[in-house]
C-alpha cells in the first residue's frame, strides 16, 4: 500500500482498513497511523499526489479532501459541514485526525 518501507502499513496487511467505506474501519486504520515512523511524509505525498481515495497519514480522504473522519451515514450537522480541512497546514492536518 505505502511505498514508505518504515510505514506501519508496509506489509499491506491492513490494505483493507485503510480503503473501506465503514467509518469503523477507517477509525482503525487511522489508531495504526498514530504512532507510525513516516506519518508526516506519507500525508505530504498524499497531498502532493492528489490520493482521492483512503487513509493516508491518519487523515482521511474522500473526493481527494482531507477529512478529520469519515462521517456515518445521515444528514450532517452544522459542525460537520464544517470539518473538511485545509491543506495548506500539515501540522494541523496530523494534529486532528
Amino acid at each position: 500500500m505505502n511505498d514508505l518501507p518504515d510505514a506501519r502499513c508496509a506489509d499491506g496487511s491492513s490494505h483493507d482498513l485503510f480503503f473501506s467505506e465503514h467509518p469503523s474501519d477507517l477509525a482503525a486504520a487511522q489508531a495504526l497511523c498514530m504512532d507510525c515512523a513516516v506519518r508526516r511524509p506519507c500525508l505530504e505525498r498524499a497531498l502532493a499526489l492528489g490520493c482521492d481515495w483512503g487513509v493516508w497519514g491518519g487523515v482521511v480522504f474522500i473526493d481527494g479532501r482531507p477529512f478529520h473522519r469519515k462521517r456515518g451515514r445521515g444528514r450532517p450537522s452544522r459542525n460537520d459541514l464544517q470539518r473538511p480541512l485545509e491543506v495548506e497546514d500539515i501540522a494541523d492536518l496530523l494534529r486532528s485526525a
